[in-house]
């Protein structure tokens, strides 16, 4: 057993941290911090790995073949001994393609561990900031409902629009509406009596509406501040906005957009911006 330990465990540990200093090397000399999470950006990352692996045979073999050296033959050293079977001797193909595989398999195992382990570190810290943020939001938001309303915009409280179903047509207070929204290039508002469709256009509306009341979350949604029930971080950047109806209707709103939103949702209405060149903008942000 100790002969199995002193010739094969304990020289080959030395080649272990060898191997993954040399990694750890590399990545401090050409900076990787940050790789982007696609597939062609983590492989072109682990290809940059390749060189360093092969080419670490010649520098932990000698030290782990004198470490093996001064376990196996203490205390009968021989110079002549340890130069030819040692070090000399162990710098052939055969022992090369002998480490090579072992070599490579414990490289990329520990780099993946390592990058899968810093994907999911990273993915709590923003998840743990997203719920923080929203948690102090809700707070804002039951704040400003349990507060005392103010008092209604003149213009919007004489808004009134024409809406229609399969059932017929109704004349409606703009405030009553949970949302407004596009579907096949249809444009409905969402009341406590049902789904109609409506004349203006989002764009329309948007500009009618009382930005105080009413905010274009996105490109196909204007909701009204009375519907807002919470929103929370979903996933991607993303977050889902809650709706107070009796379906409690959900919008996956993008994070370009909730800085706006969350202004609005304060009292400081944003101004008037084009949404539909903003409000679906990805956000791409490398891990």
């Amino acid at each position: 057993m100790w002969l199995f330990v002193r010739s094969i465990i304990i020289p080959e540990i030395f080649t272990v941290l060898i191997l993954l200093s040399l990694l750890n090397q590399q990545h401090k000399y050409f900076h990787f911090k940050a790789i982007a999470l696609t597939p062609r950006a983590v492989f072109h990352y682990q290809l940059k790995l390749l060189p360093v692996v092969l080419l670490a045979f010649f520098i932990f073999n000698p030290i782990t073949e004198t470490v093996r050296f001064a376990l196996e033959k203490f205390p009968d050293y021989s110079f002549q001994n340890y130069l030819d079977s040692f070090l000399i001797g162990t710098f052939s193909g055969e022992i090369y393609l002998r480490y090579l595989i072992p070599i490579l398999l414990i490289a990329y195992i520990s780099v993946n561990i390592s990058l899968l382990s810093d994907y999911l570190r990273e993915r709590q810290r923003v998840q743990q900031e997203a719920e923080s943020e929203s948690a102090m939001m809700a707070q804002v938001i039951d704040q400003l409902s349990n507060s005392q309303p103010a008092p209604p915009n003149q213009t919007d409280q004489k808004l009134y629009l024409r809406g229609k179903n399969a059932h017929g047509e109704i004349t409606f207070l703009s405030t009553e509406a949970y949302f407004f929204t596009v579907e096949d290039r249809s444009y409905y508002a969402e009341l406590p009596r049902g789904r109609y469709l409506v004349t203006k256009t989002l764009n329309e509306l948007e500009t009618e509406l009382d930005q105080v009341q009413f905010f274009r979350i996105k490109r196909d949604y204007i909701v009204n501040k009375e519907a807002i029930l919470n929103y929370a971080y979903w996933e991607n950047g993303k977050y889902i906005v809650r709706l107070n109806t009796p379906d409690n209707h959900e919008v996956i709103v993008p994070r370009a957009r909730m800085h706006e939103f969350k202004e609005w949702l304060q009292g400081n209405a944003p101004p008037r911006t084009d949404t539909d060149s903003t409000a679906d903008t990805l956000e791409v942000a490398s891990s």
